[in-house]
C-alpha cells in the first residue's frame, strides 16, 4: 500500500478486562508512523462492544470511540482488525459476547488483515476462523490454546506468526513487534526503523525469535550469577566455554557451577552454554541472510553439523528447517 493516498484503517477491538499494553503498544507504533511520514498513513480507531469507557485489566479506562457494530461497518480490503488480549475473566466473557464475535466474523469476511495480540487469539479462534492456521499467543497460554482448539497449529515460542491474512502475536510487548512488521509490510523498512527509533525500541524482533530465551530465564533466576555468565557468552560466543572458563568467569568451583545450573535452570553447565548459543543462532537465522555454516561459526558451534545436532536436541528441528519455518516477513537489510 506504499504510496497510496487513502489511509489504511486500523480498528482495535477491546472489551472489559483487556490488557492495556496490547492496545497502547501497537497503537503508538501506528501513530508514530503517521508522524514520521508527515501524513496520515493510518486511520486508527478503537472499538468495544459498546462505545464509551472500557476498563482495562489494570483498572485504567480507555474511551472506545466506536461500538463493535459501527466499527465493523468500516472494515474492508484496506483495513486491519486487531483484537487485544486480556486477563482470563475478561477473555472468557468476551468469548460469549455476541457483538465481539459478530465483529470478528465481519473482520474475517471483509478486512484485508485480521490480527490478535496475546490471548486475543482465543477470540479469533472461537468460531473456527483459525482452523488449520499457524498461530501463536502468550507462551503461558499456548498449551491451553492448543487444547481448546486442536485444529490450530500453535507455535508456542514465536513472537508473531503470519498465515495468509491472519497475524497473531505473543503477549504484551510482542504487539509492538507485530505493529512494526505490519508497518514495514505496508511501506518499507526505513519507516519501521524510524518508528522503532522514535519509541526507543531496542531492536525490531522478527516473528521467529523466541518469546522466552535462556538469557531471560537466567535473568529471572534468584541467583544473578547465571545472568552474568549468559552476558559473557553472548559477548564472545566463539570462545571455548569449558567448565574451567565458566568457573573463571564466575569465580566459583566446578561443583558450585554445576549446582547453580541445576538449581536455577534445571540443566548442566554445557547445556546452558548451548542454549545461549542457540538463542543467538535463532536471531541470525531469521534476521540475516548469512550462510548456516557462517552462523555456526559466529555462535560458537564451529561447524554446521554441530549446530544441527544442538538444534535437534533443544528444538527438534534443524537450523535450515527453523529458518524456513520462521523467516520473518520483515525485509532483511542488505
Amino acid at each position: 500500500m506504499a504510496g497510496m493516498d487513502t489511509p489504511h484503517t486500523i480498528v482495535f477491538l477491546i472489551y472489559p478486562g483487556f490488557q492495556l499494553l496490547d492496545l497502547t503498544g501497537p497503537l503508538a507504533m501506528f501513530s508514530a508512523a503517521n508522524r514520521a511520514a508527515g501524513r496520515r498513513l493510518y486511520d486508527i480507531r478503537v472499538a468495544a462492544p459498546q462505545a464509551g469507557n472500557v476498563a482495562s485489566s489494570s483498572g485504567l479506562a480507555v474511551n472506545a470511540g466506536d461500538s463493535a457494530a459501527a466499527a465493523a461497518a468500516r472494515l474492508g480490503p484496506g483495513s486491519t482488525a486487531i483484537v487485544a488480549g486480556g486477563e482470563e475473566p475478561g477473555v472468557r466473557a468476551a468469548l460469549d459476547e455476541a457483538d465481539v464475535q459478530a465483529f470478528i466474523d465481519t473482520a474475517f469476511d471483509r478486512a484485508g488483515r485480521v490480527a490478535s495480540v496475546c490471548s486475543g487469539t482465543f477470540l479469533l479462534a472461537r468460531r473456527g476462523h483459525l482452523d488449520g492456521c499457524r498461530v501463536t499467543t502468550h507462551w503461558r497460554s499456548a498449551a491451553r490454546l492448543q487444547r481448546y482448539y486442536p485444529a490450530l497449529e500453535v507455535e508456542p515460542d514465536a513472537i508473531f506468526v503470519r498465515d495468509g491474512k491472519v497475524w497473531t502475536s505473543a503477549g504484551v510487548t510482542a504487539g509492538i513487534d507485530l505493529a512494526l512488521a505490519l508497518i514495514e509490510t505496508d511501506h518499507d523498512r526505513d519507516l519501521a526503523l524510524a518508528v522503532a527509533r522514535e519509541n526507543v525500541v531496542y531492536r525490531m524482533r522478527s516473528g521467529g525469535q523466541a518469546q522466552f530465551s535462556a538469557d531471560l530465564a537466567a535473568q529471572g533466576a534468584d541467583d544473578r550469577r547465571l545472568a552474568r555468565l549468559a552476558e559473557a557468552v553472548r559477548a564472545a560466543p566463539e570462545r571455548d566455554w569449558s567448565v574451567a572458563a565458566m568457573c573463571d568467569t564466575l569465580a566459583v568451583s566446578p561443583r558450585t557451577l554445576s549446582r547453580l545450573c541445576r538449581r536455577e535452570m534445571t540443566t548442566s553447565p554445557a547445556a546452558f552454554i548451548e542454549r545461549v548459543r542457540i538463542d543467538l543462532a535463532r536471531c541470525l537465522l531469521v534476521e540475516t541472510r548469512q550462510r548456516i555454516d557462517t552462523v555456526a561459526q559466529a555462535c560458537g558451534f564451529g561447524t554446521h553439523q554441530r549446530m544441527d545436532r544442538a538444534f535437534m536436541r533443544q528444538l527438534g528441528v534443524t537450523p535450515s528447517d527453523y529458518r524456513a519455518r520462521f523467516t520473518s516477513p520483515l525485509k532483511e537489510e542488505a
